[in-house]
């Protein structure tokens, strides 16, 4: 490998963030793997080039979202870059790939009103942890 290779590895190890999605244990193992190969290399922080607007960022698949709905037993639909899981009867969380944003919609006697916003599939789990109906494993079959 050659430091051009390694520069460019470690400004993509950069974009691996939970904010971006990923567990934290992928983020730290991100942020070990950059340490290593700028010791290496002998690369210094201020040589890696800061991403541009234009480039694009590490976008997730649906496979993180759909492990997450399914630690609480819920079912994603999804078509293209929207998703959707119904959390109750009256409660929907929306999902939109791109940009990892995620938001719920409840149900109430004037129609569905967005209740909360959120970023990210750490921030997901910690909302459903707290509101996702309760499943106990001795229920199923």
């Amino acid at each position: 490998m050659k430091v051009e290779d390694a520069l460019r590895k470690i400004a993509l190890l950069r974009r691996i963030s939970t904010d971006n999605g990923a567990v934290a244990a992928e983020a730290e193992n991100a942020h070990r793997l950059q340490k290593v190969l700028m010791e290496r290399y002998a690369i210094n922080a201020a040589d890696i080039p800061d991403p541009s607007p234009t480039t694009t960022v590490f976008r997730l698949n649906w496979n993180y979202w759909n492990a997450l709905l399914e630690e609480f037993g819920l079912r994603l639909n999804h078509f293209g870059g929207r998703g959707s899981a119904e959390i109750t009867k009256n409660v929907v969380a929306y999902i939109l790939l791109g940009t990892s944003q995620w938001w719920i919609k409840e149900k109430f006697p004037g129609g569905w009103q967005t209740t909360i916003r959120g970023h990210g599939v750490e921030s997901l789990r910690k909302y459903l942890s707290v509101h996702a109906p309760r499943s106990y494993s001795f229920f199923r079959r």
